[in-house]
């Protein structure tokens, strides 16, 4: 990870990891900022935010694909009028040309392009979305989600900020593969689904079980187990509704709020529970805190301190 503030505009020119670009500040007045990238397996993730309009110009990657959006304002991508929640993709190699009319936050994400099919393969029509043969496109997002999503894509790069040195590999995989189910959204929503059933609910269930059990206390993403099993989301979820009785985004919540209250019950005196959240894919405190109490009955500060005591 590698983090700085700023207070000139040619610092921008690194805005993106893989790849400088031009830029020219537009606004008059002192720039001032913040960048920072990561990379997660490899994920290349670069966000940033600054104070005035600026003009940007470049190839972003040479060989990765760039999945990015805006987080706070109204920008021109290609010449497209685009607001927050908007996702942009440019092919390996292609420039991109961006006008800020402001101050604004972006997030970019940098992906092979082979592991970008593998994480669209479980969706029907995704990997062969026309998108794709297009050198750069813009995706308007539901507007009924997208202020849910930005929201949450802003919580997650900040805790990726804070605490990603110190996530374990398994919690990284499963903030990247949230990035990614964000930024591929509007992708997969619109994709054409052939239902199927290649298997009896019972067996993909017991499968999944057990995969679950077999993969400790690390998160597991919905869209880990449908590479994994080969399945499409709407087949597992049938599924788990018909053999448990709940869809299987929350037996997996529920069974890492499960993780947390053994991890809570371990606990020694360095322990926080801010700490045993995040390592279990908790990123919205307030909300965590509020499911842990109507699963457990008392909130996680409780369960924590009748362990240290």
């Amino acid at each position: 990870m590698r983090r700085a503030e700023f207070s000139d505009f040619e610092v921008l020119r690194g805005a993106v990891q893989d790849a400088p670009v031009d830029i020219v500040q537009l606004q008059p007045g002192k720039m001032t900022g913040k960048l920072m990238h990561l990379s997660v397996g490899s994920l290349g993730i670069s966000t940033g935010s600054f104070s005035r309009a600026v003009r940007s110009r470049g190839a972003l990657s040479e060989h990765r694909w760039t999945l990015g959006t805006l987080l706070d304002a109204p920008a021109l991508l290609q010449d497209v009028e685009s607001v927050p929640g908007d996702v942009l993709t440019l092919a390996p190699n292609e420039e991109l040309y961006t006008r800020f009319l402001g101050a604004n936050t972006y997030l970019t994400t940098l992906i092979e392009p082979d592991e970008l099919v593998s994480f669209l393969s479980t969706q029907p029509g995704a990997q062969d979305a026309a998108v794709w043969r297009q050198p750069t496109t813009v995706l308007a997002r539901d507007p009924a989600t997208v202020a849910a999503s930005v929201k949450q894509l802003s919580m997650l790069l900040t805790a990726l900020a804070e605490h990603g040195p110190m996530l374990s590999v398994g919690a990284g995989d499963f903030f990247k593969r949230n990035i990614l189910e964000m930024l591929t959204a509007p992708v997969r929503n619109a994709a054409s689904y052939q239902g199927r059933r290649v298997r009896s609910a019972v067996e993909l269930v017991r499968k999944v079980d057990r995969y679950l059990i077999d993969a400790g206390n690390r998160p597991i993403h919905i869209s880990e187990l449908c590479a994994e099993f080969d399945v499409g989301r709407r087949m597992l979820h049938r599924a788990f509704n018909e053999v448990v009785g709940i869809p299987p985004m929350t037996f997996l919540r529920r069974k890492r709020l499960g993780e947390v209250h053994a991890a809570l019950l371990m606990g020694g005196p360095a322990v926080t529970v801010k700490a045993v959240a995040l390592e279990h894919g908790f990123v919205e405190l307030g909300r965590f805190a509020a499911a842990y109490r109507r699963m457990f009955g008392e909130l996680p500060s409780r369960t924590l301190q009748r362990a240290q005591r």
